[in-house]
């Protein structure tokens, strides 16, 4: 998990001129979070839940995450949606749809697994990819386990490692394949908003979206 210290947040930076009117839940009062959570959802990034709860503690899913960063992008082009497990009745199938078409979402034949927590490497993989940012691989030699991080993700655990944004654990340790709590993605997204601010919208061209092996989500 993120640790409180995990994220720099600059908050008196961050707030517009405009006031904010947040809507509270009844479960982040006083957490640590509060306030990135409230930004985020004043935004319309994320949501919370019909009995005016956040569930803050809770971890995130692939498809929760792939409707944030949709919703932060307003990602509104979709490519047919190939995975076994994801069908055009199941709420996220658009939001799928979306990251394929976006780029950040490789497309299979095979399974998804879009309710499969989703892992700080993933996150930072595809905050990379939409936000344009330069890899930046030797920022991760730091870590002890940083031959454990996925290729593919590497350059970009290191470029947000490089800005601030994120770091690993007081035992030298990134720990890629953890899980990552919706706390902890608001206040993500509230730091590289305040880091980069909004990315551009990407979608590729169908004639070069490549398929990605069965098993690529397993």
């Amino acid at each position: 998990m993120f640790k409180k210290t995990s994220l720099i947040i600059i908050s008196t930076t961050l707030i517009l001129t405009s006031t904010v009117f947040a809507k509270s839940f009844r479960d982040t009062r006083g957490h640590w979070a509060e306030s990135s959570i409230d930004f985020i959802t004043d935004k319309g990034i994320m949501s919370g839940y019909n009995d005016n709860t956040f569930k803050p503690n809770d971890n995130m899913t692939r498809v929760e995450f792939y409707a944030a960063v949709n919703n932060l992008i307003g990602y509104d082009k979709t490519y047919t949606v190939t995975f076994s497990d994801v069908s055009t009745s199941d709420w996220y199938y658009g939001d799928v749809a979306k990251g394929i078409k976006a780029g950040y979402i490789v497309p299979t034949t095979g399974k998804l697994n879009p309710e499969r927590e989703i892992t700080r490497e993933e996150v930072a993989e595809i905050l990379g990819y939409v936000y344009s940012l330069q890899q930046r691989v030797s920022a991760t030699n730091e870590f002890g386990d940083r031959g454990k991080i996925a290729e593919s993700a590497r350059g970009y655990v290191g470029a947000l490692v490089e800005a601030g944004i994120l770091r690993g654990y007081s035992d030298g340790n990134f720990y890629p394949t953890r899980s990552i709590r919706r706390s902890e993605v608001a206040t993500l997204f509230r730091s590289m908003i305040s880091n980069y601010n909004y990315p551009q919208k990407k979608a590729i061209n169908n004639s070069k979206i490549k398929f990605g092996s069965r098993d690529l989500y397993e």
